[in-house]
């Protein structure tokens, strides 16, 4: 888990090569975590990749290994599987950080990114 400032976000602690596509837009949800917001309102938390950092000076974002930062509103693919919280160590076998608390229910949806783009609208 890393903490922001009025943000947190997950990061897996290995590379996954799921296929599960993904698409949306990265937004602040429940608890502060940031989520991947698909069009017709379904979202996801999001557990980014290894090494990725937030971003500094009070803007509210990542900062993904070879790929580059990634900022709230920012529409992103990707790659990865879907997991369901609680996350254990065994969803897949290790690595995956725990769901804190504010950021969703047993049930809520969570997105293991192992590979993602970022598409700029300007």
């Amino acid at each position: 888990m890393l903490d922001g400032d009025g943000y947190r976000t997950l990061v897996a602690g290995a590379t996954y090569d799921f296929l599960a596509a993904m698409h949306g837009r990265v937004a602040v949800g429940d608890g502060g975590c940031l989520i991947l917001q698909g069009q017709g309102g379904a979202a996801a938390v999001v557990a980014w990749p290894p090494g990725t950092t937030l971003l500094p000076n009070g803007r509210v974002g990542v900062r993904v290994p070879d790929v580059g930062e990634i900022v709230v509103g920012d529409r992103v693919d990707g790659s990865g599987g879907f997991f369901e919280a609680p996350l254990t160590e065994d969803d897949p076998p290790g690595h995956l950080p725990s769901m804190p608390a504010g950021c969703g229910a047993a049930g809520t949806a969570v997105a293991v990114i192992g590979s993602v783009t970022r598409h700029s609208d300007s």
